[in-house]
């Protein structure tokens, strides 16, 4: 028999393969002028299946499976274009759910990217060498499943979304209404904030780590119901 992990690997390989293959059928036997599915909706079903076959039923897209594997369906690989659509609220609870799995805090699992949501995104993001988006997407649900992405993020981050530079603002202005010297409110995440995050952290109890993150978040919002801090937006 193959070893587990060997056995996930193949199936999340034969999840993308397929819905490649898949693609290029449908591309070359329906012609350049007939409605052809779009990516999202392939990519959003594959993905059910490499989550089905890693996790077994996660809760969030797959079937009732209890088993890892059970839940991979072959067809859908293959393309299935009868598959539902994956709503952007649907692939936003997957996150949350692998997130929590991996021990990334987004609060609750509702399919709504709330601030706390984006900054266990971003945590992820930053620990995995991808770019800041604080977004839920397909992209983004399918690095996480697949273990995609790099080294941490080091030095000073710049963002690549508004959303990001909007959370990173909110916590810099948090930050120095509490008298701690995150530098200029400016939503890049520079060295100096880093420093005012781990200092914040530290006197909190919480891990240090110098980056946004979920339970940062939490606390910086505790912080301002009491009044101390700025609301986050």
């Amino acid at each position: 028999m193959l070893p587990k992990k060997v056995t996930v690997q193949l199936l999340a390989f034969l999840a993308l393969s397929g819905g490649v293959a898949a693609n290029i059928f449908l591309l070359q036997s329906r012609g350049a002028h007939s409605p052809v599915a779009s990516a999202n909706d392939l990519t959003a079903w594959n993905i059910a299946a490499i989550e089905a076959a890693e996790f077994g039923d996660t809760g969030s897209i797959g079937g009732n499976s209890k088993h890892p594997a059970e839940g991979l369906d072959l067809a859908a690989i293959g393309g299935d274009l009868s598959a539902p659509a994956i709503s952007a609220t649907d692939v936003t609870r997957a996150i949350q759910r692998e997130l929590q799995i991996r021990g990334y805090e987004t609060g609750s699992q509702d399919g709504i990217a709330g601030t706390m949501t984006r900054g266990a995104i971003m945590a992820y993001e930053q620990d995995h060498g991808l770019p800041l988006t604080a977004q839920p997407s397909d992209a983004l649900l399918k690095a996480i499943v697949l273990g995609e992405g790099g080294k941490p993020l080091k030095g000073q981050i710049t963002p690549k979304t508004g959303n990001a530079r909007e959370v990173i603002r909110s916590v810099q202005q948090s930050l120095k209404k509490l008298g701690y010297k995150p530098g200029d409110v400016n939503g890049v995440l520079t060295l100096q904030t880093a420093s005012a995050i781990r200092a914040f952290e530290s006197d909190q109890g919480l891990s240090e780590s110098g980056r946004i993150s979920g339970p940062l978040i939490a606390r910086l919002g505790r912080l301002a119901g009491e009044g101390r801090v700025a609301a986050a937006p």
